[in-house]
């Protein structure tokens, strides 16, 4: 009779396991949509797609971005750029992939450090030390990224993508930046 009695504790906890869990809205019971949510292995991936993306740019990694709701932002990049502050530097997928495909970014980033992360977004920081002026010496430069990330057909995708970095990247890019006065002692 035990026997009987623990199966049947048994088959009702696997049952339930396998009901779909329900939440009250608006004091209706509805069905709860499955989250696919990010891990330590797929915000590392999601961080070297990107990687992969700016080191050298190749057609096939436009798999990895997502085609609905992608945007780049970037006020570093905006004033570089001469962008009014608060726009979207590249505001959809065929903007960003155009970009890399006629002029690739070739920027050798080396990841310092990955996280934090939580269900869709990672970031990271990063440097680099490169330069796109003849005979210049490349200065470090160093950022910060965060991605946001979404689950397609089973891959995770970058969806947005926003970074800041220091003022060395300007003169990196044949601009200048002069340094403020010091504050008076």
């Amino acid at each position: 009779m035990r026997f009987f009695e623990t199966l049947a504790v048994f088959a009702l906890a696997g049952s339930a396991a396998a009901t779909p869990a329900t939440v009250m809205r608006n004091g209706v019971q509805v069905r709860a949509e499955k989250k696919e949510c990010l891990c330590q292995a797929d915000a590392e991936l999601v961080v070297d797609h990107y990687k992969k993306i700016l080191n050298l740019w190749k057609p096939e990694y436009a798999a990895w971005l997502a085609d609905d709701g992608f945007y780049d932002h970037s006020e570093s990049i905006n004033f570089i750029a001469g962008v009014p502050y608060g726009l979207n530097i590249f505001p959809n997928k065929t903007a960003f992939v155009g970009y890399e495909t006629y002029t690739p970014d070739l920027i050798p980033l080396v990841i310092d450090r990955i996280g934090p992360y939580n269900c869709n977004e990672v970031a990271f920081i990063w440097s680099a030390k490169f330069t796109k002026v003849p005979g210049a010496t490349p200065l470090p430069v160093r950022g910060i990224t965060i991605l946001g990330a979404v689950k397609k057909a089973g891959n995770w995708l970058i969806k947005t993508i926003d970074v800041e970095f220091s003022p060395q990247y300007i003169i990196n890019l044949g601009g200048t930046a002069t340094k403020p006065t010091p504050p008076p002692s």
